[in-house]
């Protein structure tokens, strides 16, 4: 499963591993792929962290773990504000209107054209389409699709790097 990320510099750190990597997880469970997929799906749209973890490979749980420090709004604020303190101020209130405008942003994760290619390994595609995103931030938030896989455990389907 590809990773996606969407960054780019100290105005949108708050924002900038919004999409660490394309999954989701929320509404059908995990035991067909398909479900799987569209759980991780709404997962990922909900930001449930804990349901996007179960959903994926042991190997990968890191890399959600590492997603749930980056939405931290206090932390990221914390830094935030860490980095723009070297700014001349007429920077830094253009940083902070960039900041505030971002919070308006909202994306939404689906889950399509699930396949079996065996017994025990699928593809999904994974679409993101973004709301929202500040005329200045559209070049690094844009709508985003890429392939989703999928092992079969015994513990159900789930997210897993290929």
């Amino acid at each position: 499963m590809p990773w996606i990320l969407a960054g780019g510099g100290v105005l949108v750190i708050g924002i900038a591993a919004l999409l660490f990597f394309t999954l989701g997880g929320g509404g059908g469970g995990n035991s067909t792929a398909k479900g799987a997929a569209e759980s991780f799906a709404a997962a990922l749209t909900a930001k449930d962290f804990e349901k996007m973890r179960s959903l994926t490979c042991p190997e990968y749980q890191a890399r959600v773990d590492d997603m749930r420090k980056l939405y931290d709004a206090e932390g990221q604020l914390d830094e935030i504000e860490k980095q723009l303190e070297s700014l001349p101020a007429e920077m830094r209130e253009q940083a902070m209107k960039s900041i505030e405008a971002a919070k308006n942003i909202k994306f939404t994760a689906t889950a399509t054209d699930v396949k079996e290619t065996s017994d025990t390994t699928a593809e999904a595609t994974m679409t993101v389409k973004y709301e929202n995103v500040p005329e200045d931030m559209k070049t690094i938030m844009k709508d985003q699709e890429d392939t989703l896989y999928l092992d079969k455990t015994d513990d159900g389907w789930v997210a897993c790097d290929k």
